[in-house]
Protein backbone atom coordinates (compact mmCIF):
# COMPACT_ATOMS: atom_id res chain seq x y z
CA UNK A 1 0.00 0.00 0.00
CA UNK A 2 1.62 3.20 -1.11
CA UNK A 3 0.96 6.21 1.53
CA UNK A 4 0.69 9.40 1.18
CA UNK A 5 0.43 12.24 3.66
CA UNK A 6 -0.72 15.17 3.17
CA UNK A 7 -0.50 18.53 4.88
CA UNK A 8 -2.23 21.60 4.27
CA UNK A 9 -0.82 24.91 5.83
CA UNK A 10 -1.73 28.62 5.81
CA UNK A 11 1.03 30.59 7.54
CA UNK A 12 1.98 27.72 9.93
CA UNK A 13 6.11 28.24 9.09
CA UNK A 14 6.28 28.08 13.18
CA UNK A 15 3.74 24.95 13.39
CA UNK A 16 5.73 22.71 11.00
CA UNK A 17 8.46 22.90 13.28
CA UNK A 18 6.88 20.86 15.75
CA UNK A 19 4.83 18.61 13.29
CA UNK A 20 7.39 17.56 10.64
CA UNK A 21 9.92 16.03 13.41
CA UNK A 22 6.91 13.88 14.42
CA UNK A 23 6.34 12.83 11.23
CA UNK A 24 10.28 11.96 10.94
CA UNK A 25 9.79 10.18 14.32
CA UNK A 26 6.81 7.76 13.30
CA UNK A 27 7.21 4.35 13.37
CA UNK A 28 5.80 3.27 10.17
CA UNK A 29 8.20 4.90 7.45
CA UNK A 30 7.32 3.93 3.94
CA UNK A 31 5.41 7.58 2.93
CA UNK A 32 5.45 10.64 0.87
CA UNK A 33 4.71 13.76 2.43
CA UNK A 34 2.91 16.79 0.52
CA UNK A 35 2.48 19.80 1.93
CA UNK A 36 0.22 22.69 0.59
CA UNK A 37 1.66 26.03 0.97
CA UNK A 38 -2.09 27.82 0.60
CA UNK A 39 -1.14 31.22 0.27
CA UNK A 40 1.24 32.06 2.90
CA UNK A 41 3.28 35.19 3.70
CA UNK A 42 5.56 33.85 6.14
CA UNK A 43 8.01 32.23 4.08
CA UNK A 44 6.99 28.67 4.67
CA UNK A 45 7.87 27.74 0.98
CA UNK A 46 11.41 29.05 1.84
CA UNK A 47 11.64 27.33 4.95
CA UNK A 48 10.70 24.16 3.52
CA UNK A 49 13.22 24.29 0.94
CA UNK A 50 15.54 24.33 3.40
CA UNK A 51 14.66 22.44 6.18
CA UNK A 52 16.97 19.43 6.80
CA UNK A 53 14.78 16.82 6.79
CA UNK A 54 14.94 13.02 7.77
CA UNK A 55 11.34 12.38 5.57
CA UNK A 56 12.62 9.98 2.32
CA UNK A 57 10.30 11.97 0.35
CA UNK A 58 9.04 15.71 0.94
CA UNK A 59 7.21 17.61 -1.35
CA UNK A 60 6.03 21.19 -1.09
CA UNK A 61 3.51 22.88 -3.24
CA UNK A 62 2.41 26.10 -3.09
CA UNK A 63 -0.78 28.25 -4.26
CA UNK A 64 -2.93 31.24 -3.92
CA UNK A 65 -5.14 31.23 -1.08
CA UNK A 66 -8.01 28.77 -1.38
CA UNK A 67 -8.75 27.68 2.01
CA UNK A 68 -8.26 24.42 4.04
CA UNK A 69 -10.63 22.35 1.29
CA UNK A 70 -9.10 23.61 -1.44
CA UNK A 71 -5.26 23.06 0.02
CA UNK A 72 -6.02 19.20 1.23
CA UNK A 73 -8.10 18.74 -2.35
CA UNK A 74 -4.72 19.88 -3.73
CA UNK A 75 -2.32 17.53 -2.19
CA UNK A 76 -5.02 14.66 -2.80
CA UNK A 77 -4.49 15.23 -6.38
CA UNK A 78 -0.50 15.54 -6.11
CA UNK A 79 -0.23 12.64 -4.30
CA UNK A 80 1.22 9.34 -5.36
CA UNK A 81 -0.32 6.98 -2.77
CA UNK A 82 -2.90 4.73 -2.36
CA UNK A 83 -3.94 5.93 0.83
CA UNK A 84 -3.95 9.63 1.43
CA UNK A 85 -3.90 10.52 5.32
CA UNK A 86 -4.07 13.72 6.07
CA UNK A 87 -2.38 16.03 9.31
CA UNK A 88 -3.05 19.89 10.09
CA UNK A 89 -0.10 21.54 10.60
CA UNK A 90 -0.96 22.29 14.29
CA UNK A 91 -0.47 18.86 15.16
CA UNK A 92 2.28 16.91 17.48
CA UNK A 93 2.19 13.06 16.04
CA UNK A 94 2.68 10.00 18.92
CA UNK A 95 4.94 7.84 16.68
CA UNK A 96 2.50 5.31 16.13
CA UNK A 97 0.04 7.54 14.54
CA UNK A 98 0.69 6.91 11.17
CA UNK A 99 0.80 3.06 12.02
CA UNK A 100 -2.39 3.06 13.10
CA UNK A 101 -3.93 4.55 10.24
CA UNK A 102 -2.24 1.62 8.00
CA UNK A 103 -3.24 -0.52 9.70
CA UNK A 104 -7.13 0.27 9.77
CA UNK A 105 -7.12 0.80 6.17
CA UNK A 106 -5.42 -2.72 6.00
CA UNK A 107 -8.16 -4.51 8.18
CA UNK A 108 -10.88 -2.22 6.51
CA UNK A 109 -10.76 -1.34 3.69
CA UNK A 110 -13.01 1.00 1.46
CA UNK A 111 -13.79 3.03 5.22
CA UNK A 112 -13.05 6.32 7.03
CA UNK A 113 -10.97 6.52 9.61
CA UNK A 114 -10.80 9.42 11.83
CA UNK A 115 -7.60 9.77 14.33
CA UNK A 116 -7.61 11.91 17.72
CA UNK A 117 -6.44 15.37 18.75
CA UNK A 118 -5.68 15.45 22.52
CA UNK A 119 -5.47 18.42 24.43
CA UNK A 120 -2.92 18.24 27.01
CA UNK A 121 -1.81 20.46 29.85
CA UNK A 122 0.63 21.61 32.10
CA UNK A 123 0.27 22.82 35.45
CA UNK A 124 1.69 26.02 34.80
CA UNK A 125 -1.11 26.48 32.12
CA UNK A 126 -4.14 28.42 32.57
CA UNK A 127 -7.83 27.24 33.75
CA UNK A 128 -9.21 27.39 30.71
CA UNK A 129 -6.55 25.77 28.40
CA UNK A 130 -7.44 22.87 31.43
CA UNK A 131 -10.70 23.33 30.78
CA UNK A 132 -10.34 22.48 26.81
CA UNK A 133 -8.38 19.30 27.76
CA UNK A 134 -11.30 18.25 30.16
CA UNK A 135 -13.84 19.37 27.42
CA UNK A 136 -11.62 17.46 24.82
CA UNK A 137 -11.44 13.72 26.75
CA UNK A 138 -15.37 14.26 27.82
CA UNK A 139 -16.37 14.49 24.17
CA UNK A 140 -14.40 11.81 22.95
CA UNK A 141 -15.38 9.49 25.52
CA UNK A 142 -18.78 8.49 23.74
CA UNK A 143 -16.51 7.90 20.42
CA UNK A 144 -13.88 5.63 22.51
CA UNK A 145 -16.77 3.38 23.37
CA UNK A 146 -18.04 2.29 20.17
CA UNK A 147 -17.46 -0.78 18.39
CA UNK A 148 -17.18 -0.36 15.06
CA UNK A 149 -18.32 2.72 12.61
CA UNK A 150 -19.14 5.43 14.68
CA UNK A 151 -21.97 6.53 12.11
CA UNK A 152 -25.38 5.46 14.40
CA UNK A 153 -23.38 7.93 16.86
CA UNK A 154 -22.43 11.06 14.69
CA UNK A 155 -21.23 10.57 11.02
CA UNK A 156 -18.23 12.34 12.02
CA UNK A 157 -14.61 13.10 11.52
CA UNK A 158 -11.78 15.46 12.00
CA UNK A 159 -9.97 16.46 8.98
CA UNK A 160 -7.05 17.42 10.95
CA UNK A 161 -6.07 13.74 11.55
CA UNK A 162 -7.90 11.14 8.98
CA UNK A 163 -7.42 8.60 6.18
CA UNK A 164 -9.56 7.37 3.76
CA UNK A 165 -8.21 5.37 0.32
CA UNK A 166 -7.59 7.63 -2.64
CA UNK A 167 -10.41 6.23 -4.47
CA UNK A 168 -12.71 6.41 -2.27
CA UNK A 169 -11.72 10.48 -1.09
CA UNK A 170 -12.25 10.57 -5.32
CA UNK A 171 -15.78 8.98 -5.52
CA UNK A 172 -16.78 11.84 -2.76
CA UNK A 173 -15.74 14.24 -4.78
CA UNK A 174 -12.97 15.32 -2.36
CA UNK A 175 -13.84 18.91 0.05
CA UNK A 176 -16.37 20.82 -0.52
CA UNK A 177 -14.60 24.12 -1.68
CA UNK A 178 -17.13 26.35 -1.08
CA UNK A 179 -16.99 25.90 2.57
CA UNK A 180 -15.00 27.74 4.81
CA UNK A 181 -15.00 25.83 8.03
CA UNK A 182 -16.97 22.42 8.92
CA UNK A 183 -15.82 21.26 5.47
CA UNK A 184 -14.87 17.45 7.34
CA UNK A 185 -18.54 17.56 8.43
CA UNK A 186 -20.01 17.73 5.47
CA UNK A 187 -17.89 15.20 3.72
CA UNK A 188 -18.64 13.02 6.93
CA UNK A 189 -22.30 13.47 6.05
CA UNK A 190 -21.56 12.48 2.16
CA UNK A 191 -19.94 9.85 2.97
CA UNK A 192 -22.81 8.36 5.53
CA UNK A 193 -25.19 9.31 3.09
CA UNK A 194 -23.15 6.78 0.76
CA UNK A 195 -22.82 4.34 3.13
CA UNK A 196 -19.16 4.66 3.95
CA UNK A 197 -18.35 3.42 7.82
CA UNK A 198 -16.58 6.00 9.53
CA UNK A 199 -14.32 4.53 12.60
CA UNK A 200 -12.52 6.20 15.55
CA UNK A 201 -8.91 5.16 15.85
CA UNK A 202 -8.55 5.18 19.44
CA UNK A 203 -4.17 4.86 18.28
CA UNK A 204 -4.15 7.20 16.03
CA UNK A 205 -3.34 9.83 18.31
CA UNK A 206 -2.11 13.59 17.79
CA UNK A 207 -1.76 16.47 20.13
CA UNK A 208 -3.46 19.61 19.63
CA UNK A 209 -0.35 22.34 20.84
CA UNK A 210 -2.32 25.59 20.32
CA UNK A 211 -3.37 27.43 23.51
CA UNK A 212 -6.64 29.41 22.72
CA UNK A 213 -8.07 32.47 25.04
CA UNK A 214 -11.48 31.97 26.23
CA UNK A 215 -12.62 35.00 23.64
CA UNK A 216 -10.82 33.64 20.36
CA UNK A 217 -12.62 30.04 21.63
CA UNK A 218 -15.76 31.99 21.33
CA UNK A 219 -15.09 33.35 17.93
CA UNK A 220 -14.52 29.70 17.29
CA UNK A 221 -17.67 28.51 18.25
CA UNK A 222 -19.50 31.26 16.67
CA UNK A 223 -17.76 30.23 13.06
CA UNK A 224 -18.54 26.38 14.20
CA UNK A 225 -22.34 27.02 14.45
CA UNK A 226 -22.63 29.28 11.41
CA UNK A 227 -21.15 26.71 9.41
CA UNK A 228 -23.04 24.14 11.18
CA UNK A 229 -26.35 25.66 10.79
CA UNK A 230 -25.38 26.45 6.76
CA UNK A 231 -25.21 22.46 6.76
CA UNK A 232 -28.52 22.14 7.58
CA UNK A 233 -29.88 23.71 4.30
CA UNK A 234 -27.68 20.52 2.90
CA UNK A 235 -30.13 18.39 4.51
CA UNK A 236 -33.25 18.38 2.49
CA UNK A 237 -35.59 15.68 3.14
CA UNK A 238 -33.30 14.26 6.06
CA UNK A 239 -35.80 13.85 9.45
CA UNK A 240 -34.97 15.65 12.58
CA UNK A 241 -33.29 12.49 14.12
CA UNK A 242 -30.98 12.41 11.34
CA UNK A 243 -29.82 16.34 11.58
CA UNK A 244 -29.11 15.73 15.37
CA UNK A 245 -26.94 12.96 15.14
CA UNK A 246 -25.33 14.43 11.89
CA UNK A 247 -25.31 18.50 12.90
CA UNK A 248 -24.65 19.88 16.65
CA UNK A 249 -26.20 22.87 17.38
CA UNK A 250 -29.39 21.67 15.16
CA UNK A 251 -32.02 21.73 18.01
CA UNK A 252 -33.75 24.54 19.49
CA UNK A 253 -32.89 26.21 22.85
CA UNK A 254 -35.60 25.89 25.44
CA UNK A 255 -36.86 29.18 27.52
CA UNK A 256 -35.30 28.38 30.61
CA UNK A 257 -32.18 27.76 28.76
CA UNK A 258 -32.21 30.97 26.99
CA UNK A 259 -33.18 32.88 30.31
CA UNK A 260 -29.67 30.94 32.00
CA UNK A 261 -27.76 32.00 29.13
CA UNK A 262 -28.25 35.58 28.64
CA UNK A 263 -27.45 36.16 32.26
CA UNK A 264 -24.03 34.37 31.86
CA UNK A 265 -23.52 36.39 28.84
CA UNK A 266 -23.39 39.51 30.60
CA UNK A 267 -19.78 41.47 30.51
CA UNK A 268 -18.82 40.59 34.09
CA UNK A 269 -18.89 36.82 33.64
CA UNK A 270 -16.53 36.83 30.59
CA UNK A 271 -13.93 39.07 32.30
CA UNK A 272 -14.30 36.83 35.52
CA UNK A 273 -13.70 33.87 33.33
CA UNK A 274 -10.31 35.33 32.26
CA UNK A 275 -9.31 35.96 35.42
CA UNK A 276 -6.93 33.43 36.94
CA UNK A 277 -6.80 33.72 40.60
CA UNK A 278 -10.63 34.05 41.07
CA UNK A 279 -10.85 31.12 39.16
CA UNK A 280 -8.11 29.00 41.15
CA UNK A 281 -10.48 29.67 44.29
CA UNK A 282 -13.70 27.56 42.39
CA UNK A 283 -13.70 23.74 42.47
CA UNK A 284 -12.16 22.56 39.62
CA UNK A 285 -16.20 20.72 38.58
CA UNK A 286 -17.94 24.37 39.59
CA UNK A 287 -15.14 26.02 37.29
CA UNK A 288 -15.57 24.05 34.72
CA UNK A 289 -19.33 24.21 34.78
CA UNK A 290 -18.85 28.30 34.47
CA UNK A 291 -16.63 28.15 31.71
CA UNK A 292 -19.65 25.60 30.01
CA UNK A 293 -22.40 28.60 30.90
CA UNK A 294 -20.15 31.41 29.60
CA UNK A 295 -18.96 30.22 26.22
CA UNK A 296 -21.91 28.73 25.47
CA UNK A 297 -24.05 32.24 25.81
CA UNK A 298 -21.59 33.53 23.89
CA UNK A 299 -20.65 31.27 21.59
CA UNK A 300 -23.55 29.50 20.91
CA UNK A 301 -26.86 31.13 21.85
CA UNK A 302 -25.77 34.63 22.10
CA UNK A 303 -23.63 35.32 19.00
CA UNK A 304 -23.70 38.77 18.95
CA UNK A 305 -22.95 39.91 22.50
CA UNK A 306 -19.54 41.60 21.96
CA UNK A 307 -16.40 40.31 23.00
Amino acid sequence: MRVSVIVPTYNGCHKLERLLPSLESQTFKNFETIVVVDGSTDGTRAALLEWSSKLDDLKVFEQKNRGRAGARNTGAKKANGDLLVFFDDDLILEPGCLEAHVTHQGDFPGTIGGGRQVIEFKTSDSYFHKYRSYLSRKWEMPLLEVVGPVNKLQPFFTAANFSIPRLLFEQLGGFNESLTDAEDQEMAIRADQSGVPIYYLSKAVAYHVDELSIGNYIKRLRQYRKAHLELLTRLDGKNESYLTRAVPFSQPVGLLRKIVYRFFGQPFFLRLSENDRLMGVLPESIRHKFFDWVTTAYGIYHTRLPL
